[in-house]
């Protein structure tokens, strides 16, 4: 009855498309136009989901998986890290736009469902964690935002107890080399309740942005030294490296 109620007001009074700022007429801020003419991922790895464009690869693989291949199983987002995509997450992380978040995420949701129709869905969602203090700074985990909409959109409950960020690092962009990106992050994450995840054997790691990996590597290999699983990495945007 609720869910009549507020689809009815939203009917009526649409909320602002966050893209043109004009009615949206939707579940979520995305006007149909807008939505349409959002950049598009093309052909991508097949492990990290970088998108080729014109790379070298091998059966879909990309030079740099194909040399050193990822701990985890695949990465795919739900569009290019590219205007107006990153701005948006500019304002969703950094403004507390959670009506972009929302937005990107129920498009994501949608990848998720198709990637996973014919099933082998993951049985839990891990958002990437903040250090506590980043956390307090900005109010929020953008990536814990992400979770809650795909858990209710997809059926895959969250856990955010099991992985937590216990040393304080500098922002990944400003390393200049990957050597220096992984170094930054060594014993960045802990596992620190690993009964939480016991007899679970597929996960799915969540960020809002994967640019060069070294983050959701980190976590992934964190998963992998501890038990036999799979794990896959979800995003709202993926940067080519």
């Amino acid at each position: 009855m609720l869910k009549n109620v507020l689809t009815a007001i939203r009917c009526k009074f649409p909320a602002a498309c966050i893209v043109c700022g004009k009615s949206a007429e939707n579940e979520y801020q995305l006007c149909e136009c807008c939505e349409n003419s959002l950049p598009r991922l093309g052909i991508c790895c097949l492990h990290c989901g970088v998108e080729l464009r014109g790379m070298l690869s091998r059966h879909g693989i990309c030079g740099g998986c194909l040399r050193s291949p990822p701990s985890f199983q695949l990465c795919r987002a739900a569009r290019p890290y590219s205007p107006p995509i990153n701005k948006l997450l500019s304002n969703f992380k950094f403004s507390a736009r959670f009506e972009i978040g929302y937005s990107l995420s129920r498009i994501l949701c949608d990848s998720i469902n198709s990637f996973y129709a014919a099933g082998n869905k993951p049985e839990l969602l891990l958002p990437v964690p903040l250090h506590s203090s980043r956390l307090r700074s900005r109010g929020f985990n953008q990536a814990y935002q992400i979770c809650k909409v795909i858990s209710k959109h997809c059926r895959i409950p969250v856990e955010t107890r099991a992985l937590i960020k216990h040393r304080r690092t500098e922002p990944q962009i400003s390393m200049p080399s990957a050597s220096a990106r992984k170094s930054n992050l060594r014993a960045a994450f802990v596992l620190k309740n690993p009964e939480l995840i016991r007899h679970v054997t597929h996960f799915a790691l969540v960020d809002d942005v994967v640019t060069t990996m070294a983050t959701v590597e980190a976590l992934s290999g964190l998963l992998l030294e501890q038990k036999t699983c799979r794990v896959d990495v979800w995003c709202l945007a993926r940067a080519s490296h």
